[in-house]
């Protein structure tokens, strides 16, 4: 018929839209299922971890696995009707899955000492030229609680997996500071639950499937060492292995230009190799006669393919991405191998779940969940892709970007937005050419070294151009560095990042960008107005290892530090990781008044750093460090702050009078009028008092026993509300007598979790209980917050303690 659709009933359909329409919905509801089944199964580990853990059993969640796989592969029937039900079930078995599986994050600590250990080496984690061995133990006896599961980690040993280690090892607790702040920390610990250094240790191999796979991991290590320099070996060693073994500077442009993912073992890693692998295989079988005609060769590849996949993951380091994306390909090739098709969200949405039930820990670490996002936007339709390849290719940049960027900016505190334009042009180059001469360059050095030089030249080229591009899109600054959000930012970016991933015009977009800048902005002003808090004083004791470190703002919105930070671990910076993090959240780039109780590493270690990092008005300083070391790292610090124009104040000049900040008076009481060179540091530590309206606290430093008693028959004290209780607990401070006169009503102890000193010492806790209301310590409760207005006095901490003082 003239000027009227075609005959046949297909095209009239699509004529009128219906077809698109309907494969539109027929997306939509599977990406639900996807959506669901992830949600689902990362919600319910989150619950169980929130909650302790809960053991319930592994019965019921290889239930809701085998059942939650079988609706993730009908999501997609061939009628092409979506299910809605089957999304909602699947995030019910999901959750009841992840809960039932977990673990929990838990809080349990070990403490400092040391252990014999048996155990088995499940984990090489390689970086530059260091190495450290996660290993499981299997048997631990000793001063140090390690329970039959436990992963420690042991510095600087290059163990490969599958190596059985047997030992006595010095065992600390992992890093790390729980602490009040408007930017939560991401709600999941590192699995890792000690670090440990050995101290006389035997090893032997372990035989197995892990075995083989640790010593091919440390040949083809060594074989790209022998044909490769730097840095194409470093890239050729992320590529294939997972190690992270790019120099400081080549890192550092690879992450600045939102390329990180391309040398992340990933479902691009396990698409292109086993892929190819299988494709070549099948090639193969058709070659063979016999074969080709009694069988259907590519079923019998794909499933050659399915252990194939499994055993890449571990081989490729094991990271929860590679893993990920090797149980999505083995799924995929097992559905081949029966003869059925892959339908991607489903088999994604199935993956899921198996991770799920074998490490349900994982499912709630970003780099799982980035990768979830990223499929999730990649793998949605874009209308002309087959007749606009490249605006298809921009679109999925665009979009993965969108999706991925709440979680990498809660987590990294940047989005590089060259990044973007980064993806479309690197990614396609680096999967057609960097990781297959780089695999192609490994088999061949690790089979044959004598002809690995061709292959080694051409890595070097690629690799090179890689990084090189990679530093060229990282030198445009925009997007790199953004200050963390809090919970009400947070979830304005999300909703945002996901209005426009749904939206379907310009307009519509413009909108969602105008409306999610305003309300970020108004979110923002809440944010500094409750953080940089005025008419009231608010002290927070920051957990920062084994020493002290307080912010205290005070009612005419200075900021007071006192004390920058303690001893937690080698390389572990506390004013770089503690307190900075605090100061960033809180919008804080000044303080006005920085106190170094006393020169002792416990007190002044992160002052170096924060100095790097804020503005300081002027630093207050007994004095000591100067006179008596002054060529040591306290003195060389204040010799640099005066350098900047910071003065640097000493008890002759703070003891006269107290200072005022608004409504608050800070009193320096101890050592006046100087310091006693006949005393150590401890006797002559700072001690201060902090007075607002009808509220004192006193901050004790250090004291110890002589300045404590020349302090309680001084006068100078009285009753407070609240003590910083000298020296972390220790016996030899916090005595009878001058907690007599002071009879606190609140008592914060600062100290290291399982800390080698014994701190707080148990005589202490037991005066300070019967002297105190309540004691509050930084080893248990982590950071406490304190604030008042002269009248009522609240405690927070973030274990979620609260105390009312009226």
């Amino acid at each position: 018929m003239a000027g009227g659709p075609s005959g046949r009933p297909g095209e009239i359909i699509d004529d009128f839209g219906v077809l698109a329409t309907v494969r539109r919905v027929t997306w939509r509801a599977r990406m639900g299922a996807l959506g669901w089944t992830a949600g689902g199964l990362v919600l319910g580990v989150v619950l169980s971890a929130a909650a302790g853990g809960v053991d319930a059993g592994w019965v019921g969640a290889v239930l809701a696995l085998a059942v939650g796989t079988g609706l993730a592969l009908l999501a997609r029937r061939s009628d092409a009707r979506p299910r809605a039900w089957v999304g909602v079930a699947l995030g019910v078995l999901a959750c009841a899955a992840g809960v039932g599986v977990s673990q929990g994050a838990g809080d349990e600590l070990v403490s400092v000492g040391t252990a014999e250990v048996r155990g088995v080496v499940e984990e090489l984690r390689a970086r530059d030229d260091r190495a450290d061995a996660i290993v499981r133990v299997d048997d631990a006896r000793g001063d140090v609680e390690l329970r039959r599961g436990d992963r420690i980690r042991v510095r600087d040993r290059a163990w490969s997996e599958g190596t059985r280690v047997e030992g006595s090892f010095a065992i600390a607790p992992t890093a790390g500071f729980r602490n009040p702040s408007p930017h939560p920390r991401w709600p999941m610990i590192d699995p890792v639950r000690a670090d440990a250094r050995a101290i006389t240790v035997s090893t032997a191999r372990e035989l197995g499937v892990r075995a083989w796979i640790g010593a091919a991991r440390a040949h083809v290590r060594s074989a790209l060492a022998r044909t490769l320099d730097e840095p194409a070996c470093g890239v050729a060693r992320a590529l294939i292995l997972g190690d992270l073994a790019l120099g400081d500077d080549d890192e550092a442009a690879v992450r600045g230009a939102g390329l990180a993912h391309v040398l992340a073992v990933s479902g691009m890693h396990v698409t292109l190799l086993i892929g190819a692998l299988v494709w070549l295989l099948g090639r193969a079988l058709s070659w063979v006669p016999a074969i080709a005609m009694r069988v259907e060769v590519a079923r019998i590849a794909a499933g050659i393919g399915v252990p194939l996949a499994l055993i890449y993951a571990p081989l490729a380091g094991g990271a929860p991405s590679a893993w990920r994306a090797a149980i999505t390909g083995a799924i995929a090739y097992a559905l081949r191998a029966s003869g059925r098709r892959a339908d991607a969200v489903a088999v994604t949405a199935a993956a899921v779940l198996v991770f799920g039930i074998v490490d349900p820990a994982t499912l709630a670490r970003p780099g799982f969940l980035l990768s979830i996002a990223a499929t999730a936007a990649i793998l949605a339709p874009i209308g002309d892709a087959e007749e606009r390849p490249l605006r298809a290719l921009v679109v999925a940049s665009v979009r993965a970007s969108l999706a991925t960027a709440p979680l990498v900016i809660w987590c990294f505190e940047g989005l590089p937005l060259m990044g973007v334009i980064a993806n479309v042009i690197v990614v396609p180059i680096a999967s057609a050419v960097l990781l297959p001469i780089a695999a192609v360059h490994a088999a061949i050095a690790s089979i044959a070294p004598v002809l690995a030089a061709p292959t080694g030249a051409a890595m070097d080229l690629v690799a090179r151009g890689f990084l090189a591009s990679c530093e060229a899109f990282a030198a445009f600054p925009l997007g790199r560095a953004l200050p963390p959000l809090d919970i009400a930012q947070g979830v304005v970016l999300a909703v945002a990042c996901g209005a426009l991933l749904v939206v379907r015009s310009v307009r519509a977009g413009v909108i969602v960008i105008v409306l999610g800048l305003v309300a970020m902005a108004g979110a923002e002003v809440r944010l500094r107005a409750n953080e940089q808090p005025h008419g009231v004083l608010r002290a927070t004791f920051l957990d920062v290892g084994q020493g002290d470190g307080a912010l205290i703002d005070m009612p005419d919105g200075s900021l007071v530090l006192v004390d920058a930070g303690g001893v937690v671990g080698p390389g572990i910076d506390p004013g770089e990781a503690a307190i900075a993090p605090t100061l960033r959240a809180r919008r804080r780039d000044r303080i006005d008044v920085a106190v170094i109780t006393h020169p002792h590493p416990d007190h002044y270690g992160g002052l170096a750093a924060l100095m790097e990092h804020v503005e300081i008005g002027e630093l207050w300083d007994t004095g000591q460090s100067e006179d008596e070391l002054p060529d040591g790292e306290l003195s060389a610090m204040l010799a640099t702050a005066r350098e900047r124009g910071i003065p640097v104040r000493r008890p002759d000049a703070l003891c006269a009078r107290p200072r005022a900040f608004g409504a608050a008076r800070v009193r320096v009481v101890w050592p006046c009028p100087a310091f006693d060179p006949g005393w150590d540091p401890n006797e002559n530590s700072f001690v201060i008092e902090i007075a607002i309206g009808a509220r004192r606290l006193l901050l004790a430093g250090d004291a110890e026993q002589h300045s404590e008693g020349v302090l309680a028959r001084s006068g100078l004290l009285s009753r407070v509300d609240l003590l910083k209780v000298a020296h972390h607990g220790s016996r030899t401070s916090s005595t009878a007598p001058f907690l007599d006169v002071l009879r606190p009503r609140v008592a914060v102890v600062s100290a290291g979790r399982g800390n080698q000193f014994g701190h707080p010492h148990a005589d202490v806790v037991e005066r300070l209980e019967g002297s105190a209301q309540h004691v509050v310590r930084t080893d248990r409760d982590g950071g406490a917050i304190i604030t008042t207005d002269g009248r009522a006095m609240d405690v927070r901490t973030w274990s979620g303690r609260t105390i009312r003082v009226e």
